[in-house]
């Protein structure tokens, strides 16, 4: 009888193992040598998620040559963009309207290739003040910075903020919805350097939160 139900527990346990379904791939491209949206999201991979984080090797700062990198990563990793895999693509507008042309082929390259645009105007830094507070004020990015020290003093660049500010993400996600609507109703497109401020970081974050 224990002969049995050994046996059992052991076809059980391969049955397992047989339909155990594989990580999905999670790739990820960002701007330059700024190490800011690598340290945050690297913190969404504990190992024990249902994907893989992967980050796109290059500093290019130009969202078309973001784009055309993440391309050619995606071509050389083999991933197939149809299955449960994603690929982002994620850069700041900064404040200059000449970024907009580039911004949009960028945006129009990323869709043909099934490539996910996450903006920012002007940085990421906005993310991270809407954890704390919502405006509409038109900011360049030392101003952001400048506005979120007065919730977090100890801001850096490059610093691991995500830990501090993980129970308040579904504040700054209704925030940066709340944020992405009244650009739309003021018939501003987003993306673009005048829908200031804005994020588009809630949406891989819900993605990824989702995901499991």
């Amino acid at each position: 009888m224990g002969r049995r139900v050994e046996q059992n527990r052991k076809i059980s346990n391969d049955r397992v193992r047989k339909i155990r379904k594989p990580k999905s791939k999670i790739l990820i491209a960002t701007e330059g040598k700024n190490k800011t949206e690598k340290t945050y999201f690297s913190n969404f991979e504990d190992g024990k998620k249902s994907y893989n984080i992967t980050f796109a090797k290059g500093n290019n700062t130009d969202p078309l040559k973001l784009v055309k990198m993440l391309i050619k990563e995606i071509d050389k990793l083999k991933l197939d963009l149809q299955d449960d895999n994603a690929a982002y693509c994620i850069f700041d507008t900064d404040v200059d309207p000449i970024k907009n042309k580039i911004i949009e082929e960028a945006i129009q390259l990323a869709k043909k290739n099934n490539i996910k645009i996450i903006t920012s105007s002007p940085c990421m830094e906005l993310w991270f003040l809407l954890h704390y507070d919502y405006t509409t004020a038109n900011m360049d990015s030392e101003e952001v910075i400048k506005r979120l020290k007065k919730y977090y003093p100890k801001y850096e660049k490059n610093m691991n903020i995500y830990p501090d500010v993980i129970e308040r993400i579904d504040l700054a996600i209704d925030h940066a919805k709340k944020l992405e609507k009244y650009q739309i109703d003021n018939k501003r497109r987003i993306g673009t350097v005048e829908a200031n401020p804005n994020t588009e970081v809630y949406k891989i974050v819900e993605d990824l939160m989702k995901k499991g």
